[in-house]
């Protein structure tokens, strides 16, 4: 089993050379990014104060890659940062149907061949009608 490691902010920023650490505790702020360590409302599930200084923050592997998005977003397309969340809501929800269509996918795969045809034919008559992919 592999260990996960967790980057603090000097290490993101190292990452990340052109992205300074107040633009990360903005994104943050914003709630774009949720590193380990940030709650909403200051205290974490259990119960426990999160902690307060950047330094404590712990960023997963989707947390680098969340900031690595918004710097291409920001930075190389010029995409605005009021303009952002909803860039980003979108994003999310492209990733989440992906998700879903990922698990309705293994449903079909599990379904017995005769199932899975008729349900592949619908979905095949459903585009007919419409014009667009199901």
């Amino acid at each position: 089993m592999s260990t996960l490691t967790l980057l603090t902010l000097e290490a993101v920023t190292a990452r990340f050379p052109d992205v300074a650490a107040r633009e990360i505790h903005w994104w943050v702020a914003q709630g774009w990014v949720r590193p380990d360590g940030v709650y909403p409302d200051g205290v974490d599930p259990d119960g426990d104060h999160a902690p307060e200084h950047a330094a404590d923050w712990r960023f997963h592997p989707v947390d680098v890659a969340r900031v690595g998005l918004i710097r291409d977003l920001s930075h190389d397309m010029g995409v605005a940062d009021d303009t952002l969340p909803l860039v980003l809501s979108l994003i999310d929800q492209v990733y989440g149907l992906r998700a879903a269509l990922r698990g309705v996918a293994g449903v079909l795969d599990r379904l017995p061949p005769d199932v899975r045809q008729v349900v592949l034919a619908a979905t095949e008559g459903e585009k007919d009608t419409n014009g667009m992919s199901p």
